[in-house]
């Protein structure tokens, strides 16, 4: 089976989780200021706008040179450009050193397997730091066989419940802060948009790959219980004690 990651996304569509009310909260918990510094993979105009909003450092990974070509004009446009940096090479073939970065994040775009995304994070993350990361979950009481078993043969692996995707990045050194997934009619409007960008780009087998989970989505009724979240973790060391009880026992 052919490594289904990073879910193609065509960079002219709009992304999921991408809002100023989401980052801001990420950035408020997270405590990040202008001494921050901050990697994201695959850029975004939300990556840049949070950078522009600390005034702090941003190094984006991108793929797509006409992608790092128009957010670079961006940056300039919001005198960010001395403060981001633009390298264009693919996610799985990034490499940076220990503790580099204060956050991480990709929201938006699935960049890999949860678990083994957020190993590699890790050791790139200060202590305390953040990883915000986009995934795949079932939600509900009873998702849709049909579509369970799409997906599990898409990505190579079952889905998981918020719940149980949390867990599995905890078991990895993290402490799970936050998690936000994408409800019907958030995703029906997101697919609505994305059917009008797919029919302006070459069809190929990662168009087609996108047209047939829209197809899904709709022969379910937007009722499939499988939906896109994203989920956020501190950096949490070996040594660390619990938080303090909240009742005081």
């Amino acid at each position: 089976m052919a490594d289904p990651f990073p879910l193609y996304l065509p960079p002219e569509a709009r992304r999921l989780f991408q809002t100023e009310s989401l980052l801001r909260r990420l950035a408020n918990n997270a405590h990040w200021n202008a001494s921050a510094k901050l990697l994201e993979f695959h850029g975004s105009l939300g990556g840049l706008a949070l950078a522009k909003a600390l005034n702090c450092t941003l190094t984006v990974v991108e793929p797509e040179m006409r992608v790092i070509d128009a957010l670079r004009e961006r940056a300039r446009a919001a005198g960010m450009l001395e403060k981001v940096t633009f390298l264009n090479q693919h996610a799985a073939g990034s490499s940076f050193g220990v503790g580099n970065f204060d956050g991480i994040f990709s929201f938006g775009r699935v960049v890999g397997p949860l678990d083994s995304v957020a190993a590699t994070w890790r050791t790139w993350l200060a202590p305390r730091g953040r990883a915000a990361i986009t995934t795949v979950v079932k939600v509900g009481r009873t998702p849709a066989d049909q579509a369970l078993a799409v997906w599990e043969k898409r990505l190579g692996a079952p889905l998981l419940l918020p719940r149980d995707a949390l867990l599995s990045v905890e078991a990895q050194g993290f402490e799970p802060e936050m998690v936000e997934s994408a409800g019907e009619l958030e995703l029906e409007d997101y697919y609505r948009e994305l059917e009008l960008v797919l029919n302006k780009v070459t069809e190929g087998p990662m168009v087609q790959g996108l047209r047939d989970e829209i197809a899904l989505h709709r022969s379910l009724a937007g009722k499939s219980g499988v939906t896109y979240a994203a989920m956020v973790f501190r950096r949490k060391e070996p040594d660390e004690k619990p938080p303090a009880s909240r009742d005081g026992g």
